[in-house]
């Protein structure tokens, strides 16, 4: 019997928001890891920065595993940064970036942004790698605002 284990995140209130273009090789990865999975969250942990990625249908948010709020006696770590993709994700081809918006949450972090496009990659390229014949492992989010 496999036991999902539900992680609770908080998303705190918007402070900014803006158009961006994914490259196409951090969605193609999100896009194969994502459909990969039973539960339709994949948490890819970017160790570099001691944050946790959580891949949505439509979505990616960005957690610091080393921030943790409550509210309404329940736990959880602080989403930070989010990257949403528009519903019907088209593109004319593979190679084509996806268009998407960067919603800052706390404060706008330009800095982390970029630091995020290269080490959340590279950590992608990692769990793809491990899984690339196994099921990726089920887990459940859980999201509520702060």
């Amino acid at each position: 019997m496999t036991t999902i284990v539900t992680e609770t995140f908080f998303l705190p209130n918007e402070v900014d928001r803006k158009d961006w273009l994914v490259p196409s090789e951090i969605y193609n990865l999100y896009h194969s890891l994502q459909v990969r999975c039973e539960t339709g969250h994949v948490f890819v942990p970017i160790r570099t920065l001691q944050f946790m990625a959580v891949l949505d249908k439509n979505e990616i948010v960005f957690i610091d595993s080393q921030s943790y709020a409550t509210s309404n006696n329940e736990g959880g770590r602080l989403i930070l940064i989010a990257w949403k993709f528009p519903l019907s994700h088209d593109r004319d081809a593979l190679t084509d970036p996806m268009p998407c918006e960067i919603i800052f949450y706390e404060n706008k972090n330009d800095d982390l942004q970029l630091r995020l496009i290269s080490e959340f990659r590279q950590a992608m390229e990692l769990l793809d790698q491990r899984y690339r014949d196994r099921k990726i492992p089920s887990n459940g989010a859980k999201i509520l605002s702060l």
